[in-house]
């Protein structure tokens, strides 16, 4: 081999072992990456163990047995909700202070207070049961709640102790002159057709408030429920079908959701939000980053004697039937999904890893093999100028 040809492999030889070096430094860098993955990994796997899941601790009411579950919309504010342990009526609010109801409600809602039905007077007991009956009922004039109502009042000495006939009686005809209607009208206590500009409807709501709990408490409750019914499905009130029927469990909860939307000053659905698993009533993981991140807050309802509501604000760190539980606690799935998105994931990283080895192991033979040819090369270029050299001597 020539001297020039000789120094050309020298230089060819020399880049090349740059380039090998270069790719061996990139492959450890790469490594290195792997390793802080690889912690990240871990990391998260970690999170996911110690992931905390607003819960709810229930109560069966047959039982009396307690539970603790994954708190979601529907298990803690719809009409399907489950019963917490310690005796609770919980309301959600959404940032705006609107109260978060089932779309039903939504809808029947404003059906109810903006377009049709506007011969009934919008107490929240009317409108529990337009939510319970809906469309089985001619509500348009109002007459078949009035006249249920009416009944329940007059056959009172059934239904009520002396203090509640006393009481009605009273209220009654006091809401009667209040407007000038008279007592004996079905509709009376309804009446604001001729009232002036200084009716004190504050004074009246409260009497009338008062009136309507005490009527629609018990048996006076049970009586227009089965007025209705009857009148509903066609039949009378008289048959035996209707005789024991009490009033439906759902009616309170629908009342106080009117009273909570009125006191909120509206309502949204439900179904305007997209939970992190599609249907956000029934997203649990939803739920508690909606309540951790505070974009949404959650009320007791606290009802008075006389039929009036209140909120008062209360959180998982103070509430004795909602708290933060670790959610593989409670969740038997959610070990095996976090240990499985582990170990997939670690065998990735692995499985790079190996390559990696094998690459670094192709280079370092290339580099071994240069190393010796660049020897040999130089051991040449030595030898030929110890020739040359020696020829000049």
């Amino acid at each position: 081999m020539g001297m020039a040809a000789s120094q050309a492999r020298l230089l060819s030889i020399t880049a090349r072992q740059h380039d090998v070096e270069y790719k061996a430094q990139a492959i450890q860098n790469a490594k290195i990456q792997l390793a802080t993955q690889q912690d990240r990994v871990y990391q998260e796997y970690q999170e996911a163990l110690d992931a905390q899941t607003l819960t709810l601790t229930s109560i069966n009411t047959k039982s009396g047995e307690k539970s603790t579950v994954a708190a979601t919309f529907n298990n803690l504010f719809s009409h399907n909700r489950l019963t917490p342990a310690v005796a609770a009526e919980y309301a959600l609010f959404d940032r705006n202070g609107r109260l978060v109801v089932e779309d039903d409600i939504y809808q029947r809602y404003y059906d109810f207070i903006d377009t049709t039905h506007n011969g009934l007077e919008k107490t929240p007991q009317a409108f529990a049961l337009y939510m319970l009956f809906g469309n089985d009922i001619d509500w348009e004039n109002g007459n078949p709640l009035y006249a249920a109502e009416n009944n329940a009042y007059l056959v009172r000495n059934l239904n009520f102790n002396e203090a509640q006939q006393e009481r009605l009686q009273e209220l009654r005809e006091s809401i009667c002159e209040m407007l000038g209607s008279d007592v004996d009208d079905p509709e009376g206590i309804y009446d604001t057709n001729t009232v002036d500009d200084d009716f004190n409807w504050e004074e009246y709501n409260k009497q009338l408030n008062e009136y309507l709990a005490i009527l629609y408490s018990g048996k006076g409750g049970d009586h227009i429920y089965r007025e209705l019914k009857a009148l509903s499905e066609n039949g009378n009130i008289q048959d035996p079908e209707y005789s024991s029927m009490t009033m439906d469990p759902d009616f309170t909860y629908y009342m106080h959701m009117f009273q909570a939307i009125q006191s909120a000053g509206g309502c949204v659905s439900i179904e305007t939000f997209d939970g992190f698993n599609g249907n956000a009533a029934n997203d649990s993981e939803w739920l508690t980053g909606m309540i951790s991140s505070g974009l949404m807050s959650i009320s007791t309802i606290d009802v008075d004697k006389k039929g009036n509501i209140s909120f008062n604000g209360t959180s998982p760190s103070s509430d004795e039937s909602i708290n933060y539980t670790t959610t593989s606690t409670i969740d038997s799935t959610a070990v095996k999904k976090a240990e499985a998105k582990y170990e997939h994931e670690l065998k990735q990283i692995n499985r790079k890893d190996k390559k990696f080895d094998l690459d670094l192991s192709k280079l370092d033979t290339e580099r071994n093999a240069l190393k010796t040819e660049y020897d040999s090369v130089k051991k040449v270029i030595e030898d030929n100028i110890d020739r040359s050299f020696g020829i000049f001597s």
